[in-house]
C-alpha cells in the first residue's frame, strides 16, 4: 500500500462520512413547495399517481434515496414518490379528528376560539408535548390558536418544535 492509500485509510476510519439516511431520520414529516406531482416509481420517467396544488402540504416520508421520498399522504393514506427538491422544512399539519378539532386562545383550554372541521391546513408556529400554536389562514383572515397534538396529522407525538 502507498502512504497516500494508508492516510486515506486513516482518516476515513477516524472520521467517518455519515451516510444521507443517518441525517435525515425516516419516518418523519416535510412540506410541500407548492404544485406536485407523486409518481408510482423514484424517477421522472414513472407514471403520476395524484398531482398536488396546495402549498404547505404535510406528507410523511416513509422511505427515501438520495434524489427521491416514498412519501404517505395523511388524509388519503396514498403511498408515492416525490422529488426531494419538492419539499422544504417549514412544517404545516391538517386536522386529523374527524368530529370536531377545537381551537383555544391558549393549551389550558379556557377558551375556544374556533371549531375546526376535519382537513383544516395551518402553518406550525411551535410544538410541546401536548398542544401546538397554529396560524390558519381563512377568507383573507388570519388566526392564532392552540389545538392538541394528538388531533393533528403532520407532527408525531414526541416531536418539540420551537
Amino acid at each position: 500500500m502507498t502512504k497516500h492509500t494508508i492516510i486515506i485509510l486513516l482518516i476515513l476510519a477516524f472520521f467517518p462520512i455519515k451516510s444521507f439516511s443517518e441525517e435525515y431520520p425516516v419516518p418523519r414529516w416535510l412540506s410541500l413547495k407548492g404544485d406536485a406531482n407523486m409518481r408510482k416509481g423514484p424517477n421522472i420517467n414513472a407514471s403520476i399517481k395524484f398531482q398536488y396544488q396546495f402549498k404547505g402540504y404535510p406528507m410523511e416520508v416513509i422511505r427515501q434515496n438520495e434524489e427521491w421520498r416514498l412519501v404517505r399522504d395523511p388524509l388519503t393514506k396514498t403511498e408515492g414518490w416525490m422529488s426531494r427538491v419538492l419539499f422544504n422544512n417549514k412544517r404545516h399539519v391538517i386536522t386529523s379528528n374527524k368530529q370536531v378539532n377545537y381551537g383555544y386562545k391558549s393549551a389550558n383550554k379556557n377558551e375556544i376560539i374556533a371549531k375546526l372541521a376535519y382537513g383544516v391546513h395551518a402553518k406550525v408556529i411551535t410544538c410541546n408535548s401536548s398542544w401546538c400554536h397554529l396560524v390558519i389562514k381563512s377568507d383573507k383572515k388570519t388566526y392564532k390558536m392552540f389545538v392538541e397534538k394528538k388531533n393533528l396529522y403532520g407532527i408525531y407525538n414526541h416531536e418539540i418544535i420551537n
